[in-house]
Order: structure tokens, then C-alpha cells, then sequence
């Protein structure tokens, strides 16, 4: 097993916590959120998002299968090649949020 990082983002309305959110499940029968990039591997990133997972409050002590919300403001901290299509999704008005498992 390895790192995976999945950014999907969601309708506003379902948008709730800046961390911890529950997004729904890919076994829901109509899952609410859309799949924005996965990455493999990744561990600078998951730093990165770890990071910004403690400063909005998550009190989990590793960031392993719980969410941190996306801001514009947070894409100068991600590689080119995250941005533009995280930027796309949130010019559709929807909330982009990262999960991490390993």
C-alpha cells in the first residue's frame, strides 16, 4: 500500500468544515462530489496539505483519510500542474477539498 491524494470537489451546499468533512462516499448511489486530480506517491504535497490541515483546526495527529478545504489563496503553495484544474472547479462555484490515505 502507498500514499494516494485525491482532490475532489463538491456543490457549495455541501461544503460544511474547513477540515474533517465528510464529502460522501464513493458507494453512494449518487455521490455529490467529482474527482479533480489524484496523485500517488506524493509525500512533499501531503506535507504541504498536512500543514494546512492543523492551521484550520484538524486534530487528528497524522492526516490519513480525513479532508482539509482548498482556497484560492492555497494554490501558490501547489505545484503548476494542481492548480488550473483545481482553479476550474472552483470557477464552476463548487468547494475543493484534498483527502490523503496511506
Amino acid at each position: 500500500m502507498g500514499l494516494d491524494i485525491n482532490i475532489l470537489s463538491v456543490p457549495r451546499a455541501v461544503a460544511t468544515n474547513p477540515t474533517d468533512a465528510y464529502i460522501g462516499s464513493r458507494y453512494d448511489a449518487k455521490p455529490k462530489w467529482k474527482q479533480v486530480t489524484y496523485e500517488r506517491s506524493d509525500w512533499g504535497l501531503h506535507s504541504v496539505l498536512y500543514v494546512l490541515y492543523r492551521k484550520r483546526g484538524g486534530v487528528q495527529k497524522e492526516f490519513n483519510n480525513v479532508t482539509v478545504r482548498l482556497y484560492k489563496r492555497d494554490l501558490r503553495l501547489l505545484d503548476a500542474h494542481l492548480t488550473a484544474p483545481i482553479l476550474e472547479h472552483m470557477k464552476k462555484g463548487r468547494v475543493v477539498y484534498a483527502e490523503s490515505s496511506f
